[in-house]
């Protein structure tokens, strides 16, 4: 039943240990080979975790996308404002004029597709920014949750940017 070195073993133990053995805890501890600082060790870790896919790996939906391009058109357009306002504020400072007459000079003198295609740009951030806030708010309300909804007002929101953005851009 027993091997030779078990039975030789047991032979050592008292009767009392071989009907109640007693249970030992054990914690398990790491035990570094050698001495070296956390953060290397940390860098090392960092360097052999695998990269996330992020957003490879999904296909991209309506939702998220126009999501995405809601955020990213206002920060352009919250960007533009405070460089020219920051523009406008330091004018005199550096001897630049920023009436509205010079202003109209210089946007004249550039060419006709600078001039349209920046009209363009601006007018389709704008407008997209501001029919997607109205998807936001109207979802707000309680209203058009639903995937059907949310893909209605999706639609809603770009087909309205496409006729505003053409409409201030050629008119």
């Amino acid at each position: 039943m027993f091997s030779t070195a078990t039975r030789a073993g047991l032979l050592g133990a008292t009767r009392r240990s071989l009907v109640a053995p007693t249970v030992r805890a054990f914690v398990a501890t790491p035990m570094r080979l050698t001495e070296e600082p956390q953060s290397v060790v940390a860098e090392r870790a960092r360097k052999n975790r695998p990269v996330s896919p992020h957003l490879s790996i999904y296909k991209p939906q309506m939702s998220w996308v126009l999501s995405g391009l809601h955020r990213n058109t206002g920060v352009l357009i919250g960007g533009a404002a405070y460089v020219y306002a920051a523009i406008f504020g330091l004018a005199p400072a550096f001897g630049l004029d920023m009436s509205s007459v010079a202003m109209a000079g210089s946007l004249a003198a550039l060419p006709t597709v600078v001039m349209v295609g920046g009209k363009a740009v601006l007018s389709g951030c704008l407008s997209f920014y501001v029919f997607g806030t109205m998807r936001h708010l109207w979802w707000d309300t309680g209203r058009a949750l639903s995937n059907k909804g949310v893909f209605t007002t999706g639609y809603a929101a770009i087909a309205a940017s496409v006729l505003a953005t053409g409409y201030l851009t050629f008119f």
